[in-house]
């Protein structure tokens, strides 16, 4: 393996990391054990977290929350020095999409397109996540299928949704169009038709009233049929 993690994190590793991200004001809790890692700097620290990030997803809402409280002490250009050392520069990238999702600082929405400017998506894409959850399991299949725009972005496949607010317990992100687009055609196989309520539901309330009719408007195979409250999307006929 290359780049800042020199193996796949034990459970003591990960421990570490999560007593070192706490020193510089993540919400995380861990203790303070043998490792193989001396980060030089915080923005070192980060990297490797959000490389670690890849077979713990704990440490997304975790690394979101200090993205979003701390951006300002780290130095960009120190960011992108030490990305040019990771095998997956693109994991810090996902976690700062998700942070312009949860945030309309707008200095902050600058910072981050200057620490993201010029790098590649993964080619071909890869689940974001090693083994998040069994195969068989409830919740992976209900994602099947399923991607949020944050990780589509660089290349990933992925619906975990990270924490923004740890008082709050608020959830960022959204399915991109593509799974949207695939929820409007399931939903529009049912004789009855959906209403617009079906869709947020459908898609987990990810988007907002707006951006769903706006989605329904424009599928090419679904028509409105009815008014009032008893108006219901149906296919198209041909």
């Amino acid at each position: 393996m290359t780049g800042l993690l020199v193996h796949a994190p034990t459970e003591n590793e990960l421990g570490r990391l999560y007593f070192e991200l706490a020193l510089i004001g993540a919400p995380a809790v861990g203790r303070k054990r043998a490792w193989p890692y001396r980060p030089r700097d915080r923005e070192q620290l980060l990297l490797l977290a959000s490389e670690m990030l890849r077979y713990d997803p704990r440490l997304l809402s975790i690394l979101l929350q200090f993205l979003l409280q701390y951006w300002r002490t780290l130095n960009p250009v120190t960011l992108r020095e030490w990305m040019r050392s990771m095998r997956w520069p693109q994991a810090l990238l996902v976690v700062l999409e998700f942070a312009k999702t949860a945030s309309r600082d707008r200095e902050m929405r600058f910072w981050i397109d200057h620490v993201a400017a010029g790098w590649p998506r993964v080619d071909p894409s890869e689940r974001f996540f090693f083994d998040a959850e069994r195969p068989a399991s409830r919740v992976a299949t209900r994602r099947v299928g399923r991607n949020f725009e944050a990780y589509a972005r660089w290349g990933f496949l992925g619906s975990e949704k990270p924490i923004a607010d740890a008082m709050t317990r608020r959830t960022v992100g959204r399915y991109d169009a593509p799974t949207r687009q695939a929820v409007l055609s399931e939903l529009a196989s049912r004789s009855s038709g959906f209403i617009l309520a079906d869709y947020l539901e459908a898609v987990d309330h990810s988007i907002s009233r707006q951006q769903a009719l706006f989605d329904l408007k424009r599928h090419p195979g679904l028509a409105l049929r009815g008014h009032g409250r008893g108006a219901r999307w149906r296919r198209r006929a041909r």
